[in-house]
């Protein structure tokens, strides 16, 4: 099952980046670390098994295949992401 509080968080990130205007290569440098955590999420718990010790190649290897698995959640759940890309933006707005 998806982290939904962590989904949320990434795009609420993203949702603050863009209402202040960030351009797209700050907007990602902002969120690197809440996609990394999403991405993870996305792990079976095998795949997240050592992690620290893990080399950096590794662990960017698994997190790519994380974030394949997230946006093949995405593509598969529009309207769950489409709602809780909604509650981000309202949060952002204030």
């Amino acid at each position: 099952m998806p982290d939904f509080y962590a989904i949320l968080s990434l795009y609420r990130m993203r949702a603050e980046a863009d209402v202040t205007g960030a351009l797209v290569a700050e907007r990602a440098d902002v969120s690197s670390d809440a996609l990394d955590q999403v991405s993870r999420t996305f792990l079976t718990v095998r795949e997240r098994d050592g992690w620290k010790e893990l080399s950096q190649e590794a662990r960017a290897a698994r997190l790519r295949l994380g974030y394949q698995r997230f946006r093949r959640w995405e593509a598969t759940n529009p309207d769950i992401a489409a709602l809780l890309r909604r509650k981000a933006r309202a949060a952002a707005l204030g």
